[in-house]
């Protein structure tokens, strides 16, 4: 839970941050947190293979 008062910081600048943020803060688990992470990782990497 410590890690949602730095997850602003951590994303600031990339694209499709604010949504990312709003559910980090929402998550209550870390599981769920994990899960938000690597769902959006997974969405960079795919848009990094279409350019």
């Amino acid at each position: 839970m410590e890690m949602r008062k730095h997850a602003s910081w951590y994303f600031k600048g990339l694209k499709g941050n604010g949504r990312v943020r709003n559910r980090i803060n929402a998550a209550e688990t870390r599981e769920e947190m994990l899960g938000i992470l690597y769902e959006f990782a997974a969405d960079i990497e795919e848009k990094m293979k279409v350019s």
